[in-house]
């Protein structure tokens, strides 16, 4: 998955699942539907079960990109895995999709026009790569932006768990 926004990491520690959800609460503050500046001494906030979580990153700027952070803790013998999923925003997915369909549409027009006009002319339009660079600036941007804030996490998160990284 190194090519889309998604993360799926696995973590062990040796604390137990009280001490893991106590860490979490502690550094998690509830979901607020607006927020004003940073006005919080909590990097996190969202929601903290017995054992799932449903995290975010509160920052101070506004970022799309921002890793939906979901997680499960499961007991093992002598240690407790903790597994965590990044995704995107159902919404900001469901406006990329929107978007590069309709980029990638044109992309499609111009690459069918380009054929079929180049058996009558060799001139090539410039002007028909801006869709192209489109595209690529829309997937540049988006994970540069969420790749940056998922290893932000994935750092604290490991930090906070006192855990290795076991599987990415």
């Amino acid at each position: 998955m190194k090519f889309l926004p998604i993360e799926n990491i696995t973590y062990q520690t040796k604390l137990k699942e009280e001490d893991i959800i106590h860490r979490l609460l502690k550094n998690t503050e509830p979901k607020k539907m607006f927020r004003f500046g940073s006005g919080s001494t909590k990097p996190y906030e969202g929601e903290i079960d017995e054992k799932t979580f449903s995290i975010r990153r509160i920052i101070r700027s506004k970022n799309s990109f921002l890793p939906q952070i979901k997680g499960q803790i499961e007991k093992e013998y002598y240690s407790t895995i903790i597994c965590v999923k990044m995704r995107l925003r159902l919404s900001v997915i469901i406006f990329l999709c929107f978007w590069c369909g309709c980029v990638g549409f044109i992309c499609m027009l111009i690459i069918f026009m380009i054929l079929t006009k180049s058996l009558e002319s060799s001139e090539f339009p410039v002007g028909a790569i801006i869709p192209f660079g489109m595209l690529l600036f829309a997937y540049g941007l988006t994970m540069v932006s969420f790749k940056t804030e998922s290893n932000k996490s994935k750092k604290y998160l490991k930090e906070l768990f006192e855990a290795d990284i076991i599987e990415e």
